[in-house]
């Protein structure tokens, strides 16, 4: 009738229970947080200090020791803190340590620690500091996989299949490499880098950034594997790396065994080459090109040097194709190799050309600098299709460089030339504080046209010749060597013209003043003579020359053409640009098919300079010539007379108009003073000189001297 009391009771202990039951999940929660806050503090760390030193150096080949500020936490992952870790070195280098770490944390697996083992599965060091260094003999002191404790092969292989350093992280840390065979050094700073090993047979993988050699750096790195590589068999290594403004990639085989040594696919981009070559170790003197680099091929090297196969090569305006071996052992780095090249641009390495605004460009004195020379050695045979050397432009060619010390030579077996064949050697020598130059060329078949237009900026030359030259100067400028280039030489043109100039023409001008000499005819003549449409055609044009100290001495000069011979000498002065040369033309005063006419020689002189040249005729050569020819007249005559000939007669009223001034040069007798004063004409007032010159133009041109007046010749007989 009443069942209700009946079930309080049980509702009551049914809540009982519950709440013993929360209250012991409490009480197991607590015990937990407090195992996990207190026993840290009451596991004796100290005792497992020498069992991780032991096990680090097991797994490293390596003693490893730590400070006594030993720690150890379980939450949130098991790990004990160390600070001042040191991994020793190897016996015969200098200094204490391999590696020093001012803060580790060590992650190890709690149930093996549990079961009085260690294993560690991360490290997080925090600015450690590691120092790599290369013997002279080639050793190295980060070889891990020879202990310094000399465990047994067994203790070895056990502990490196038992090494699994999962994850590494390294913070702020610094690193340096010293060569100490060729004596470079590299520092990287403030590492923030991640590594991954999970075990020696797996991949190690690397990836972070830091300062390298001052400039910012990333890598991207995948090494498998690790245990091939310490067991010193082969392994694979992916690289990205990223050095200031270069990058640089890979995929490569490696072998540790006798060195390392690395082959396969590999490429590099540094488009500012100074700044990588520094990163690199390598200083490039301030000079002209070394601007930018870029190399992709399949690399097959070791440390100290690799050879690139099937090589893309792009040198400032270089592009080139072969194999490339490079070494950077020594003091400087050499490279050597057969190229080919579409283009070789030597334009950046040479000094720039002088500008002018118009005409041949006056000699610079800008200091050139070769310090170039001493940036690499080099080796190389390259076959190109074109070469630029300034202005100039050549075909296809074939090159031997080399250079060594600063001394480049350059070996030019096959060169063209402007359509011709030929040789060459050119020598550049910056071993000294002045530099000097040395070269032959030795072409034929060579376009005279372009070749003059590019080296001499005008056109006015046509013809196929060949062209020889030797040469040697000094000089830290164009103009110092020009004033101090020595050699010879000589050309050789066939079916050519010099246009501007009408040399053929001239002659014939000249010729037609059978009248009398009139000067402003004959300069009429000139002018007409000369112009853009006129020119002097040629069978053959040739000369031979040497130079002593910037000056060209050509002593023969040889032209002939249709109704036209010349021949001639002159000088060159390089240094100052001026031409100094006498021709003489000679040809008939007629064209071809006309009859009669008569062949005339008329002397040229070529002067100015290389920029505003001057054709004209050679008054001094005239006089000098009518002057001659006139003695001979009067030193006949006067023969004839003291013989008793007959017309020798020293009253002669058709005497030679320039007599009395070969009289007074042979002796002949003089006039009175009175006589003269009496006899003289309104041409007396005229210099030497200038009756020199207008004597020997009469004698050339058949003016008859104006007879004296009547009066004086009856006042004193001619003598």
């Amino acid at each position: 009738m009443f069942p209700a009391p009946a079930q309080a009771p049980k509702t009551a202990k049914l809540k009982d229970a519950m709440n013993r039951i929360l209250f012991i999940l409490l009480a197991l929660v607590a015990l937990a947080l407090a195992i996990l806050l207190f026993l840290p503090g009451l596991v004796p760390v100290s005792a497992f200090k020498g069992r991780i030193e032991t096990q680090a150096s097991n797994a490293l080949g390596r003693e490893v020791s730590f400070g006594d500020d030993l720690s150890f936490r379980i939450f949130p992952r098991t790990a004990f803190r160390v600070t001042d870790l040191v991994i020793a070195n190897a016996d015969g280098f200098s200094g204490d340590y391999l590696a020093r770490v001012e803060e580790a944390d060590i992650g190890v697996k709690l149930l093996p620690l549990l079961s009085d083992s260690v294993e560690i599965d991360r490290f997080v060091l925090t600015r450690p500091d590691i120092r790599l260094t290369r013997a002279q003999d080639g050793a190295v002191n980060w070889n891990l996989a020879q202990s310094e404790t000399a465990p047994s092969e067994t203790e070895t292989s056990s502990a490196q299949r038992e090494l699994k350093l999962g994850d590494v992280r390294i913070v702020d840390g610094a690193a340096r490499y010293e060569d100490l065979s060729t004596g470079k050094s590299y520092v990287a700073e403030e590492i923030d880098m991640t590594v991954v090993l999970k075990s020696l047979t797996e991949p190690l993988e690397a990836k972070g950034e830091m300062q390298f050699q001052g400039a910012p750096a990333t890598v991207d790195m995948v090494l498998t594997s690790l245990r091939a590589i310490m067991d010193q068999e082969p392994g694979n290594l992916k690289l990205d790396l990223k050095v200031g403004d270069a990058e640089i990639g890979a995929d490569l085989a490696i072998t540790t065994k006798d060195g390392v040594h690395y082959s396969g696919p590999a490429s590099l981009s540094a488009p500012d080459l100074p700044a990588f070559a520094a990163l690199a170790g390598t200083e490039l003197a301030e000079a002209p090109g070394f601007d930018k680099l870029s190399v992709k091929g399949d690399i097959d090297g070791n440390d100290a040097s690799l050879r690139l196969e099937n090589a893309s090569i792009n040198f400032d305006e270089i592009a080139a194709q072969g194999a490339v071996m490079l070494n950077w052992a020594g003091a400087r780095p050499k490279a050597s190799g057969v190229l080919s090249t579409d283009k070789l641009d030597l334009r950046p390495y040479m000094p720039p050309p002088s500008t002018s605004a118009e005409g041949f460009p006056a000699w610079s004195e800008a200091k050139m600098d070769f310090a170039s020379l001493n940036n690499i050695d080099a080796d190389f045979d390259i076959s190109t299709d074109a070469v630029y050397v300034n202005d100039l432009e050549f075909g296809e060619s074939r090159i031997k460089l080399l250079v060594d010390a600063g001394r480049l030579t350059a070996e030019i077996p096959e060169l063209s030339m402007y359509g011709g064949q030929g040789s060459g050697r050119v020598v550049v020598n910056a071993r000294g504080a002045t530099p000097s130059f040395a070269g032959n060329f030795d072409v034929g078949a060579v376009q005279a046209q372009p070749f003059s237009k590019d080296l001499m900026k005008h056109d006015n030359l046509l013809g196929l010749g060949s062209f020889k030259l030797n040469f040697a100067a000094t000089g830290d400028s164009q103009a110092a060597i020009m004033r101090t280039i020595d050699g010879s030489g000589g050309f050789d043109l066939a079916d050519g013209a010099l246009k501007g100039v009408n040399i053929a023409g001239l002659v014939r001008a000249v010729g037609q003043f059978t009248e009398g000499f009139n000067p402003a005819a004959l300069q009429r003549a000139v002018a007409e003579a000369r112009g853009p449409s006129q020119q002097t055609d040629f069978s053959e044009f040739l000369s031979d020359f040497s130079i002593t100290n910037g000056l060209v001495s050509a002593p023969t000069i040889t032209l002939n053409g249709p109704y036209l011979s010349m021949s001639g000498q002159g000088t060159i002065n390089l240094a100052e640009q001026k031409i100094d040369l006498r021709l003489s033309p000679k040809g008939t005063t007629v064209l071809e098919g006309q009859e009669g006419g008569r062949t005339v020689t008329v002397p040229v002189r070529i002067g100015g300079t290389f920029s505003k040249p001057t054709i004209g005729i050679d008054a001094e050569s005239l006089a000098r010539t009518g002057l001659q020819r006139t003695l001979e007249n009067v030193l006949s005559n006067r023969n004839k007379k003291e013989d008793g000939e007959e017309g020798a007669d020293a009253t002669d009223e058709e005497a030679d108009p320039a007599r009395a001034i070969i009289e007074g040069i042979i002796g002949g007798k003089k006039k009175e003073p009175d006589q003269q004063q009496d006899g003289a004409t309104e041409d007396s007032a005229a210099t030497p000189e200038e009756t020199l010159i207008n004597e020997g133009l009469n004698a050339i041109f058949g003016k008859k001297k104006t007879a004296p007046k009547e009066e004086t010749k009856e006042e004193e007989p001619q003598q």
